[in-house]
């Protein structure tokens, strides 16, 4: 049984391969669950939020929206380029009409409306890529008192890609170099000091983050320490 939105417990997950250690359906009973991008192909959280335009298409042509909720980056067909002109292909705006984005029986609601009602004046974090955007947007959606990262690994554990779903459509194969970190690393933090009431805890993460190391909500543990604390 799920528990009550009450316990103001989010799980943020992450596509990185630590992920592949847990159960995610035991996270069920303990809080909100929000992914990002490919989990929608094997597990349904609470809330699924995309940035990537091909990532967008594929989950828009499947019926996993029609009872299933998702957030997606420029989900609109309003665009500063007219529609006749050469340009207006390279715009959000082109994807959302052509793939009838006012379909009224998918459920999908624009993460840039969402952040801008928190932050109307802010043009940053509109930006942000996926991982971080799922944060931002459960944080900013369920207001909770406590946040796990999981399979937000950051690093790599070789010099290759490091992603759960490498080597299917839409990913980067197995060899390909591992991606620089410090954009993740940047609005990662950017979350944490914007809503520094809220606890996070890094679950199983590869290795301590420098520039964190003054923030106050950020906390480094492991699976078997959060199964502790979900079971106290």
């Amino acid at each position: 049984m799920r528990r009550a939105r009450a316990n103001k417990r989010v799980f943020a997950l992450g596509n990185g391969e630590s992920r592949k250690l847990i159960d995610l359906n035991k996270l069920y009973e303990f809080g909100i669950i929000y992914g990002c991008n490919a989990l929608y192909r094997d597990f349904k959280p609470d809330a699924l939020v995309v940035v990537d335009p091909v990532m967008k298409e594929e989950i828009w042509e499947t019926d996993y929206l029609l009872e299933n909720k998702a957030y997606f980056k420029d989900w609109t067909s309003e665009s500063p380029i007219d529609p006749d002109d050469w340009g207006f292909k390279a715009t959000p705006a082109y994807l959302y009409k052509r793939l009838g984005g006012d379909d009224p029986s998918k459920k999908v609601i624009n993460s840039n409306d969402i952040i801008k009602r928190k932050f109307p004046d802010d043009a940053i974090r509109t930006g942000y890529a996926s991982g971080p955007t799922s944060v931002l947007i459960a944080c900013i959606e369920e207001e909770p008192e406590e946040v796990y990262l999981i399979g937000h690994d950051l690093y790599s554990t070789t010099e290759h890609f490091n992603n759960v779903y490498k080597d299917t459509e839409n990913y980067l194969e197995s060899f390909t170099d591992s991606t620089p970190p410090d954009n993740w690393i940047i609005q990662l933090k950017r979350n944490f000091n914007d809503f520094s009431t809220t606890q996070f805890y890094m679950v199983n993460c590869l290795k301590k983050i420098d520039v964190w190391e003054e923030t106050r909500n950020i906390y480094y543990i492991t699976l078997d320490e959060m199964w502790k604390r979900l079971n106290r």
